[in-house]
């Protein structure tokens, strides 16, 4: 065959199998994190009622914030590591230095316990917090986690991209552990 091209027959005949579990992608801790917040709001739902502990007006509110926690937390996650892998293609020994980064940011951790300070006062007596301090208490939560993933995912990007220039030395483990 001209140009080096593999003849059809070949490539038809080469097996193709399962994955090799080593080549898998395993999920971040992120990932996880919000996993196990759609996990808290369906049980919330399974035991929502008008006489249970999650009355349908406060799994509303914890279905709003299981919406934000996701869909702040997932890109934030997304940019960080996008920017992580720019930087490790630029240094030395890349899985030595990817170790010293963290499998969750501060702020990823922070957001998730916003999320389960607020499920927990769903389950609190009326008594303890009513149903509008309720709901002022979750958009402030919200709120926090709209702005905090963000900031914190482009300060992480931006210092991933500095690490990267030619002109700025490699990073040691304690500016890995920012990126």
């Amino acid at each position: 065959m001209a140009g080096g091209a593999a003849p059809a027959a070949a490539a038809a005949d080469t097996p193709v199998g399962a994955p090799n579990k080593a080549d898998t992608p395993n999920l971040t801790v992120p990932q996880w994190l919000a996993f196990a917040t759609l996990v808290v709001f369906v049980v919330f739902a399974v035991v929502s009622s008008d006489t249970s502990a999650v009355r349908p007006d406060e799994l509303d509110e914890v279905r709003k914030f299981a919406l934000f926690l996701i869909g702040a937390l997932l890109p934030s996650d997304a940019l960080i590591r996008f920017g992580r892998n720019l930087l490790f293609q630029t240094v030395d020994d890349a899985d030595e230095k990817a170790s010293y980064a963290p499998v969750a940011t501060v702020a990823q951790w922070l957001a998730f316990a916003s999320f389960a300070i607020v499920a927990l006062l769903t389950l609190l007596s009326n008594k303890v917090v009513t149903g509008e301090e309720f709901s002022q208490v979750n958009e402030v939560a919200r709120l926090l986690v709209i702005a905090l993933l963000p900031s914190d995912a482009g300060i992480r990007f931006g210092r991933a991209l500095y690490y990267r220039a030619p002109t700025t030395p490699e990073p040691n483990a304690a500016a890995l552990k920012r990126v």
